[in-house]
């Protein structure tokens, strides 16, 4: 089976799409799946025992994008740091997965630039693609 989710970071930070989820679980031992689907009702793979968190991105968002990235970034990046695997993923993992991976990069201290971890993250995930509201708000968190 070819795996269609990468790791982020060290076997400890994994990102892919909704689809990925049963995997990232099953196979990686993901103890929180941060689901970035403003749409989702419920884990893309129900039924498990990891932790669900939902932080709805997307251009309907009640709150602003940046306030959002941040909110998905330091949960991923907390989840690390306290020694969990966490999976994080959107529908595809391409936008709104993409835009986290290079925030989670740069809160990590693995990249210094949104250029540099981007750059990172399409070489672990080519298929990341961010569009320009996904930028804005990055550059509003990491541009200083």
């Amino acid at each position: 089976m070819t795996k269609t989710y990468q790791a982020l970071v060290d076997d400890r930070i994994y990102l892919g799409g909704a689809s990925d989820v049963k995997d990232m679980i099953t196979e990686e031992q993901c103890e929180v799946i941060v689901d970035l689907r403003g749409e989702a009702e419920e884990c893309a793979y129900p039924g498990s025992d990891a932790q669900w968190i939902k932080i709805g991105l997307g251009d309907d968002a009640d709150e602003p994008q940046d306030v959002l990235f941040r909110q998905a970034i330091d949960t991923v990046v907390d989840a690390y740091r306290r020694g969990r695997k966490v999976g994080f993923h959107c529908g595809g993992g391409k936008g709104r997965t993409g835009a986290v991976a290079v925030g989670t990069l740069i809160a990590l201290g693995k990249a210094s630039t949104i250029e540099e971890a981007e750059a990172m993250a399409k070489e672990i995930r080519p298929v990341i693609s961010i569009r320009p509201p996904q930028r804005e708000a990055l550059e509003k968190l990491f541009d200083k």
